[in-house]
């Protein structure tokens, strides 16, 4: 029976319209190729922990182009791709209370991961597991690793639902019973089906 659940963040606890890169390059009349450049290339350095993004901020002005504190920069952000997927919340939510361990599973830098774990979900979670905080990207099997020596138990305990299929694929490899993200119906459904 399946009593710990992981869920990843982006496209499945949260469900902004637009990813951050798009929303600030059009709020503000910017050209989005860079920053595509920037994610698909640099940004890994970010969410292993390697770099910081508020001293990427502050030091490539010409990139950025903001005119305000890198905290400003990080605080806007982070609230564009706040919408939570309230629905699932709810059965998370039920679940807890039925015995369920739920974590975030997430890929992310640091200062994003602080304001997934102190403000956007509060103790609505058991934990959150993030990619800057182990070191490795949710493609690499020493992520899913990491998280079963946290938890001490054996990967077939752990459930595992995100958008990703590479991420699913990696999941799998390490035995926990991973599941590419569908729906609220999807997940009320395992629930009820492993209590």
């Amino acid at each position: 029976m399946d009593k710990v659940i992981l869920f990843d963040l982006d496209g499945v606890l949260a469900l902004p319209e637009e990813a951050f890169s798009i929303i600030y390059t059009k709020s503000r009349g910017y050209d989005i190729k860079p920053f595509i450049h920037f994610f698909e290339n640099e940004w890994v350095n970010f969410v292993t922990g390697r770099a910081d993004i508020k001293q990427h901020i502050t030091e490539n002005p010409n990139f950025w182009k903001w005119d305000g504190t890198p905290d400003e920069l990080l605080s806007f952000w982070f609230k564009a791709e706040d919408v939570k997927n309230d629905p699932l919340l709810d059965i998370i939510h039920s679940a807890r209370k039925d015995g369920f361990k739920c974590y975030v599973a997430t890929e992310q830098e640091k200062y994003r991961t602080g304001y997934i774990r102190d403000v956007m979900f509060g103790n609505e979670f058991d934990g959150v597991f993030s990619t800057a905080e182990i070191g490795y990207r949710k493609n690499d099997p020493k992520f899913y690793e990491a998280i079963l020596e946290s938890l001490n138990i054996p990967p077939s305990q752990v459930a595992f639902f995100d958008d990703s299929q590479s991420k699913i694929d990696t999941a799998l490899k390490s035995g926990i019973n991973a599941q590419l993200y569908q729906d609220v119906e999807q997940v009320r459904s395992f629930v009820s089906s492993s209590e």
